[in-house]
């Protein structure tokens, strides 16, 4: 037993369990300082309680001496009124306390999370690729909910049981000065095993966290991806993965409730001899006359109200270092920069006709793995179509990235019109392209909301259009709802077509000057494909268009095809040039005719 008690402060010196002093003032002017006043005014609230309750233990002094011992029954009779007097300050503050707190968190949270929300949606692209989901998700509800109790129910629970203390220590110092001063020589006892106890706390939160977050992540992933696990029956397999995530964490609760339980029995040792001394030192005092009976009863009772406060205080040491572990997890996270952001200089992307022109571009995601674009050069005239095909892995999707301004190339520049597009605001940037992908994100919601993503002001006969336009309208008016029917999460209650249709609709809606397709009629049925097909010669009209295609016939008019091989275009011209220089897209085009596609 004492050396599992021993091993649970090993290494409790490591950097992991410091926190920097300039952490405090940053929860405190980023989180608190906003709603000072409301905090302000709860921890006064809190004060004047515990004061008042402090108030009714110095009143026993003159119970036992005026009341019991002179027999003083006025003075009595008097004390009865200040007792129900103090009880109901304290209950009015109390409830004050209660509703001041509550709104001062409130509106943190609700301040916090927009934040963190805000944060999310505006980082780059790569941060999706690489972080875990889990990880992103405990940002906005366990480092934030830890966070907010730091700042809103640590802290007043902190005031009321600090006050408690201070004023239970005072009434002790004031009735009873000599045995105050005896009882002092207990404090290092206390503190400095209690200082080990929360150094150790941090460490466990900070691991806490992660184990949070690898929870999280599972349980994400596994819905996002129930049907592959059904598919290949490996229920098994993901419950046994999961169940080692929930033994470390059952390890690590459980490590925090042997360092938690060691400070109630280490608090109450302390007491108690206190108490013991107390009662033997105030009784020579009481015998020798320095101290009367009645100051003595109320040190007494001041000793034995504090023991609650310091109890619940050193308790809520543990919340503190897991609220601050948060903060400053929280912290990192919002002091991440974009890469991708607005030139100070930025101006908007205004035209209806655009060029985009590649100058020289080179590009990789990762310097370890080396380039996916090498010395890419690349003219769209406004209104034309070019059509990028290749193998997979060639670096096509990677063009529509950079054309997105998802990334930046290393070397080269993307240019619109001339300019390049670092110039220009992310915003309206974006809001000149459109894209039709082959996997569709349909957002929960009924078919005109995602219609309408693009342009949300649009009129529900502009909706309409738009959808006639896809060839959409037809399944849409044979929906329960019509227009008005909820499509599922990603748009699961819609078949694969139809999905494309409202993608295609979406698209025809924002009337973007660029369109980028990528494979947008891959992996589709021959009669979806035909639907899809007619509904993107209409919204490919007028639009510098871009194509991803592993269908070459339906690139066949495309006014420039690019073939795409190593992160190198390797030949380009149309359909009949390409075909007649015998080369990749000769290959690549008899190959798939032959086999009827």
């Amino acid at each position: 037993m004492f050396n599992k008690l021993k091993s649970l402060f090993k290494n409790d010196k490591s950097q992991d369990t410091k926190i920097k002093w300039s952490l405090y003032g940053r929860v405190w002017r980023e989180i608190g300082k906003p709603y000072w006043k409301w905090l302000a005014a709860g921890v006064v609230a809190t004060v004047i309680a515990a004061l008042a309750e402090g108030y009714t233990v110095l009143l026993v002094k003159n119970v036992i001496d005026r009341g019991f011992i002179e027999r003083n029954m006025s003075s009595l009779y008097l004390i009865g009124l200040q007792i129900v007097a103090a009880f109901g300050i304290k209950s009015i503050f109390s409830y004050s306390k209660t509703l001041l707190m509550s709104k001062a968190g409130l509106l943190a949270a609700t301040n916090l999370r927009r934040r963190i929300y805000r944060h999310m949606i505006r980082m780059h692209i790569g941060v999706f690729n690489s972080e875990r989901t889990g990880k992103l998700f405990n940002y906005y509800s366990v480092q934030a909910g830890a966070v907010l109790s730091l700042v809103t129910d640590t802290l007043i629970s902190t005031a009321q049981n600090t006050a408690t203390i201070l004023t239970s220590l005072g009434i002790m110092a004031w009735v009873a000065p000599q045995l105050f001063l005896v009882l002092l020589f207990l404090v290092p006892g206390i503190f400095i095993p209690l200082m080990i106890i929360t150094r150790k706390k941090r460490r466990l939160a900070k691991q806490s966290f992660g184990i949070a977050n690898d929870s999280t992540n599972h349980i994400s992933q596994t819905i996002q991806g129930i049907k592959t696990i059904q598919s290949f029956a490996t229920e098994g397999t993901e419950a046994e993965n999961f169940y080692k995530i929930e033994n470390a964490s059952i390890r690590n609760a459980y490590k925090q409730a042997q360092i938690n339980g060691l400070q109630s029995p280490l608090l109450e040792i302390m007491i108690s001899i206190g108490l013991a001394l107390a009662l033997i030192v105030g009784g020579h005092f009481i015998t020798s006359g320095q101290i009367s009976t009645g100051a003595f009863a109320a040190f007494i009772l001041a000793l034995t109200a504090a023991y609650q406060p310091a109890k619940k205080i050193t308790g809520i040491s543990g919340g503190i270092q897991t609220g601050l572990i948060a903060a400053e997890q929280l912290f990192d996270f919002l002091d991440t920069t974009s890469e991708i952001k607005n030139a100070p200089d930025a101006k908007e992307l205004k035209s209806k006709h655009m060029r985009v022109t590649l100058e020289k571009v080179s590009f990789s995601y990762n310097v370890a793995d080396g380039e996916v674009l090498h010395d890419i050069d690349l003219d769209v005239e406004p209104g034309t179509v070019c059509a990028l095909v290749g193998p997979s892995g060639g670096g096509k999707s990677t063009v529509f990235n950079l054309i997105e301004r998802f990334y930046d190339p290393q070397t080269g520049r993307v240019l619109i019109n001339g300019t390049d597009i670092r110039k220009y605001t992310l915003e309206s940037l974006r809001n000149n392209i459109a894209i039709v992908s082959q996997d569709v994100f349909l957002f929960h919601g009924t078919v005109a909301d995602n219609i309408k993503y693009g342009r949300p002001n649009a009129t529900m006969k502009e909706i309409e259009a738009a959808a006639k336009a896809a060839n959409a309208h037809e399944f849409i008016k044979e929906l329960p709802k019509r227009f008005n029917t909820n499509v599922g999460e990603r748009g699961a209650l819609l078949s694969g077509g139809q999905k494309q249709r409202i993608a295609i609709a979406r698209a025809i809606l924002k009337d973007a000057p660029i369109l980028l397709l990528d494979e947008a009629t891959s992996a589709l049925d021959t009669q979806s494909e035909k639907l899809i097909q007619s509904a993107l010669v209409k919204l490919m009209a007028g639009r510098t268009t871009f194509v991803i295609a592993h269908r070459l016939s339906t690139i066949l008019d495309a006014d420039q095809i690019c073939v795409i091989k190593e992160g190198r275009i390797v030949e380009r011209g149309t359909d009949m040039e390409l075909c007649a220089c015998g080369g990749e897209y000769k290959k690549l085009k008899d190959a798939q005719f032959k086999k009827g596609k």
